[in-house]
Formats: structure tokens, C-alpha cells, sequence
């Protein structure tokens, strides 16, 4: 078509103009975000938005074709009349992350990921939540793994966020067969959108001066732990019963207490204990 053929010209036009977010939007059952740019795009090109996000839809499902990998479909793309633009991150590649986030320490690069910003200090501050919360993921995977439910291997080197990783040959089973994920409860889903949202804000370029309030992210993250901690069983029948849901309870532990981790030390200037 015409408008995909001169599709750079149009980059050209978004380049000038002011940075446009994509935000997360809640949802129970997965990970979705939402984009104005068709919005922000039709008077400039004076086009209807939702003829522009039609095409941007078209022209992402594209990318996603012409990768090597055919089968790997990373999201899904909604178009509304408004023409808002809806992308929902599929369970294989929710799938895919958390795999990623627990096989494969995040290394703390700060000559490219840390962010410049003023906050309070800890002595001025009531970390305890946070810290509570770090201790108890702590404590669930030493259990998690005295009860064998998962492998853990240490991780020697002090410039990673994670105290342990999960060997790839031991790798969680996140997917049920039919390829939806391992989940049953809205408090998981919720943890691992506040995840998303974290790690958003870590290592997402700030499209505004704002400082990032530190404090709140980690209070939110903490907070959306503890949720799923007291409305999402491991042991128990949920050990007996459904041994691949334990799994993935606690892998989703293992990726909180690495972000708490990140967060307590390398955002609010203070130690994260193992225990309290």
C-alpha cells in the first residue's frame, strides 16, 4: 500500500514530534499496553486515526512475520474505533520472560541503566515493608528448595540483583499443555504486571523530567507480593496436587526478590537482608 511503502517518510514526521508513551493498562489474565500515537499522528498527516492505526497494527503483525522464529507470536494488536492501539503480550512470551528472568541473572550495568534521580534518605524513610517482603521471598525459595520443589544455584559475583538462578536444565514449567500459563489466581497476574511495571521503570527510557519515586515503586511491588502471598498457596495440596503450579508460585518469587533486591540497594542506597 502507499502508506506502508512510505512508511520512513512517516517515521520521519513522529521523529519531530513530542515522545509518545505506551503505558500498561491493568487487566486480569495477562500483560497488556496501550498507544495514542495514531491519535497524536492523524492531524499531522491528515489521516483518520483509525486508518493509521490500522496500518500500524498491519505493519507490526508484519515485523512479526518476517521474523526467523514464524511461530513465536510476541503480542497481539486491537485496534478500537477510537483509534487507540492495544497490544497484549501473549502467554508464550510471558512464558518466554519469566524463563528468561529466573534462568539468566539481570546484571546491574550502571554505566547504561542507572537512572539520576533524588530521593530521600533511608534513615528519613520506612523501608521495613520492602525489606519484610525481600526476607520472605528469601525464606519461601531455602524452603522451596529443602522441600525439592525447585533447583536453585547461588550466584557468586555481588553485581546481580538475584541471590540465585534456576538452572536452565531445571527450568520451570510455566505453561500448561494446551500452552496457557501455569496461573489461576488474579493476585499472580497482578504481581506479574507490578514485575512488568518495575522493570518498565528500570530500564525503560523516561519519556518525562519527572523524577522516579523509588520508594513507591518498591512499595508497590512489595505490596502486590504480599497479595499473592497470602491468596496463593505453594505447599500443601497445591505441592501434592499441582507440583508445576508450586513451581511457578515460586519462580514468580524468585524474580520478585530480584527486583526487591535491585530496588533496596541500588535505588534507596540500603542492604537487602535474607532475613529480618
Amino acid at each position: 500500500m502507499e502508506w506502508s511503502c512510505s512508511y520512513e517518510k512517516k517515521l520521519e514526521v513522529w521523529a519531530r514530534m513530542e515522545v509518545i508513551p505506551m503505558n500498561q493498562i491493568r487487566y486480569s489474565g495477562g500483560v497488556m499496553y496501550k498507544s495514542a500515537i495514531a491519535l497524536k499522528l492523524a492531524p499531522v498527516l491528515q489521516q483518520p486515526a483509525i486508518y493509521i492505526a490500522t496500518e500500524l497494527a498491519k505493519y507490526c503483525r508484519e515485523i512479526v512475520n518476517t521474523e526467523e522464529k514464524k511461530d513465536v507470536v510476541n503480542f497481539q494488536v486491537e485496534v478500537i474505533s477510537s483509534g487507540m492501539i492495544y497490544l497484549k503480550l501473549t502467554d508464550l512470551t510471558i512464558a518466554n520472560w519469566l524463563s528468561y528472568l529466573t534462568s539468566f541473572p539481570l546484571k546491574d550495568d550502571k554505566q547504561k541503566f542507572q537512572v539520576s534521580v533524588k530521593h530521600k534518605s533511608p534513615q528519613t524513610i520506612n523501608l521495613f515493608p520492602i525489606q519484610y517482603s525481600h526476607a520472605r521471598c528469601c525464606s519461601l525459595l531455602c524452603m522451596g528448595e529443602r522441600d525439592g520443589i525447585i533447583t536453585l544455584a547461588p550466584i557468586i559475583p555481588e553485581n546481580y540483583s538475584q541471590f540465585w538462578f534456576i538452572p536452565t536444565s531445571e527450568s520451570i514449567p510455566w505453561q500448561k499443555s494446551n500452552g496457557e500459563l501455569q496461573f489461576l489466581h488474579d493476585a499472580e497476574y497482578e504481581l506479574i504486571a507490578e514485575i512488568v511495571s518495575t522493570l518498565d521503570y528500570i530500564y525503560c527510557i523516561s519519556t518525562t523530567k519527572k523524577a522516579i519515586n523509588w520508594v513507591k515503586v518498591a512499595n508497590s511491588l512489595s505490596s502486590a507480593f504480599q497479595t499473592f502471598y497470602g491468596q496463593c498457596r505453594i505447599w500443601g495440596e497445591v505441592k501434592v496436587k499441582t507440583p508445576k503450579l508450586a513451581q511457578a508460585r515460586l519462580g514468580l518469587v524468585l524474580v520478585t526478590q530480584s527486583l526487591l533486591r535491585f530496588l533496596l540497594e541500588e535505588k534507596l542506597g540500603t542492604k537487602a537482608l535474607l532475613e529480618l
